[in-house]
């Protein structure tokens, strides 16, 4: 018999050996004792059918897990604001050292447009887990005139996908990677 299977019995032996005194019946302590109990004994029983469906279906298991151990990666993987401005730094300083004549004018244009929102503060992060995205709004989060508290004048739902800058994903922003490819070839 293997200590998994003998863990049951030894575990219900216990406590059906261990009495509580008299003054503790009832009480607090008991109620709280037997919260733990029963926990322990849920999740053990949730382990058992957990071990008897893997041996079941493994080719099911094997794909669960696959995907877990995906998302765990992707999560780990998942770039940060920080991340962001140290691209977004690492590119305008590149770009900065090739004359004017050589620069790509969209790649360009796009590194100057994301240093604009940052000066206004209307750019933000937004992680969604296994991604992240960099999106503006028009106002940034300290004004206070009428158009930033005017629920008729606020973006709608529908217009969110417009305003997304870029997307991370996998340790890469991937707009500003695809835009800054060539910053450096005049087309």
């Amino acid at each position: 018999m293997s200590v998994t299977s003998r863990l049951p019995m030894v575990i219900t032996e216990v406590s059906s050996k261990v009495q509580f005194p008299a003054k503790l019946r009832g009480t607090i302590i008991e109620k709280w004792a037997n919260y733990w109990k029963n926990l322990f004994m849920d999740y053990r029983q949730m382990i058992q059918d957990l071990r008897t469906d893997i041996q079941d279906e493994p080719h099911k298991a094997l794909k669960y897990t696959t995907g877990l151990v995906t998302a765990y990666l992707l999560a780990q993987a998942n770039p940060s604001e920080l991340d962001f401005k140290d691209s977004l730094k690492r590119f305008a300083n590149e770009a900065a050292l090739v004359s004017e004549e050589c620069q790509n004018p969209k790649a360009y244009g796009h590194l100057r447009y994301l240093e604009t929102c940052y000066n206004q503060s209307v750019i933000h992060y937004k992680s969604l887990g296994i991604a992240s995205i960099m999106y503006t709004t028009e106002v940034n989060d300290t004004c206070d005139l009428y158009k930033a508290h005017c629920k008729y004048l606020k973006p709608t739902y529908l217009s969110f996908p417009s305003r997304i800058v870029d997307i991370g994903f996998m340790g890469r922003w991937w707009n500003m990677y695809i835009k800054t490819t060539n910053y450096d070839v005049n087309i």
